[in-house]
């Protein structure tokens, strides 16, 4: 069973690492209110326009009384989004029956991702030949950084450089690198503080260079960054079903998993008083 303070850890810096990222792009729009969080960008990247808890959902009828209020917030921001639930704020921390009263609401699952955390990492299992580690830190490198994502979630290129290129997220908390094998951006990764946590995304690795170590290199390289600047020695990451195997190899632990559901495609009225 999961540490509950590493429940509230995940949970943490999920909301406050969404609204870092948005807060750096100028369309953003976030909103909490009545125990949801409306946290979008202003970008058409979905994953980074969200309505969710702020807190523990109490019971079924404050679930849905939420997710009706999320709808309302979220919808009118003109951009592609999702409703997000932790397993562990579902009522009662019951998943499943969390699904099926948003699926009677119109939300359909989509994605999921893991919350998951470490102290310190053990030493690499392999040294990486052939792999250049760039800063990111021009304009360059942060178009690899949202080119390489884009491919990874099948998003056009244009849309991932309007959420992921911007020059304003890359400010001195960030600390990102770019792999290149020869003059070819191959992987890439960012470690930002977030809240005193070196907290890591946007990992990405192209698919013809994937199995080969560049991952976990290209993270290592940004948390050793963020390391020797900060301090911080905490690290917490949200992980694709893909990444995880890689994070938890890596001597990251699953704590807790969020669930990403479409909304509705009809407009969802807030409840009653």
């Amino acid at each position: 069973m999961s540490d509950p303070n590493e429940i509230a850890e995940c949970n943490a810096q999920f909301l406050a690492a969404w609204i870092h990222f948005s807060r750096c792009l100028p369309g953003h729009r976030i909103e909490q209110t009545d125990g949801v969080s409306a946290i979008l960008s202003g970008t058409g990247m979905a994953l980074l326009n969200i309505a969710t808890l702020s807190s523990p959902a109490g019971n079924r009828t404050d679930l849905e009384r939420r997710a009706r209020i999320g709808a309302e917030l979220a919808r009118t921001g003109g951009v592609p989004w999702f409703f997000a639930l932790s397993d562990s704020w579902a009522p009662g921390g019951d998943a499943d029956a969390s699904a099926e009263l948003l699926a009677g609401l119109g939300f359909q699952p989509a994605v999921s991702i893991m919350g998951m955390v470490a102290e310190a990492l053990p030493t690499p299992r392999r040294e990486i030949a052939g792999l250049e580690l760039r800063r990111v830190g021009d304009a360059e490198t942060r178009a690899a950084v949202a080119d390489l994502n884009s491919t990874a979630y099948s998003l056009p290129l244009p849309i991932g450089r309007a959420a992921l290129a911007h020059e304003a997220l890359w400010d001195d908390r960030a600390f990102g690198r770019v792999g290149y094998v020869g003059d070819q951006p191959v992987c890439c990764a960012a470690t930002f503080m977030v809240e005193g946590i070196r907290y890591v995304g946007f990992v990405a690795t192209a698919a013809e260079h994937r199995r080969k170590g560049y991952a976990e290199a290209v993270m290592r390289c940004c948390l050793d960054d963020a390391l020797s600047a900060t301090g911080a020695q905490r690290t917490v990451l949200h992980a694709t079903d893909l990444g995880r195997p890689v994070y938890e190899a890596m001597g990251y632990h699953a704590v807790t998993r969020f669930a990403f559901y479409t909304p509705p495609p009809d407009y969802l009225p807030p409840p009653q008083a």
